[in-house]
């Protein structure tokens, strides 16, 4: 139209509505209902498959925690449903605005040249018919698909967040480990099979150690006890400053530390 031919081609708003509906992506927006939930459907579909339930897999067992599977599978896909639907919307919005505007902002050849164009009554009265019978039902569709799957996301994530705790034990342990109660403990540690009865046998016994482990849940055994907890960190806190004593003391002395270690084990001798 001669009225707009101070504005560039790709940049009047009724062309760039036309753009939308032909783009690969953003013509969703203007699909019919069936072909636009199929696609989201898609979407939802091959993200629970390939990305987020393998990565839930990872945390909850199918077998076992098939509600936390599912949920945690569930949240990763609609998350990825709602940023693609606000990307949609976002897009649409943009033209929406610029049909229903009196003005608007364009550039001749590059972003230091802007200029604003006022739309003459035919050009305005166009664009507004455009923007109320073909952006915004669009708009109005994925608004609410934003919302419904804004919505869903929430409750997974609370319900998800739910079953966590309440399958959480006194000591924070959740999934693997928690909840299981030791068979025997002792001076040594805790123990958990009952095919156990030294904790020292798991140190040259593998079949012991493999029983063990399963009784503990795959997880150390100190995990199950606040005590044993608390004992394992001082221990690895003693080391670490042992060891730092060490270093500190070898290097007033000038010693060089490679020369020092054989087989892994620090041999130096203080006088």
């Amino acid at each position: 139209m001669g009225l707009e031919a101070a504005v560039p081609r790709e940049q009047r708003p009724s062309n760039e509505l036309q753009q939308l509906k032909t783009d690969g992506l953003y013509s969703w927006g203007s699909l019919e209902i069936p072909e636009y939930v199929q696609r989201l459907a898609a979407v939802f579909t091959g993200f629970f498959v390939v990305i987020s339930g393998p990565i839930a897999f990872q945390t909850f067992d199918p077998a076992e925690q098939p509600a936390e599977f599912a949920l945690a599978s569930t949240v990763g896909a609609l998350f990825v449903v709602a940023i693609l639907t606000l990307r949609l919307f976002l897009g649409w919005q943009y033209v929406g605005d610029r049909l229903m505007s009196a003005t608007v902002p364009y550039e001749e050849s590059g972003w230091y040249d802007g200029e604003i164009f006022v739309k003459p009554p035919e050009v305005l009265t166009r664009d507004r018919l455009l923007g109320i019978y073909e952006c915004k039902p669009s708009l109005a569709r994925l608004k609410n698909t934003m919302l419904g799957s804004g919505v869903a996301l929430l409750l997974c994530s609370v319900v998800l967040v739910g079953l966590i705790r309440t399958d959480t034990d006194g000591d924070g342990m959740y999934g693997r480990g928690a909840a299981r109660v030791p068979r025997m403990t002792t001076a040594t540690g805790i123990v958990f099979s009952s095919r156990v009865t030294d904790i020292n046998q798991l140190a040259y016994d593998d079949d012991l150690a493999a029983a063990e482990a399963e009784a503990a849940g795959g997880v150390p055994g100190y995990c199950s006890d606040r005590y044993y907890q608390a004992a394992a960190a001082r221990s690895l806190l003693d080391f670490s400053v042992d060891s730092l004593h060490l270093w500190m003391s070898d290097h007033r002395r000038g010693r060089d530390l490679t020369s020092c270690h054989t087989g892994g084990q620090y041999c130096g001798k203080f006088q």
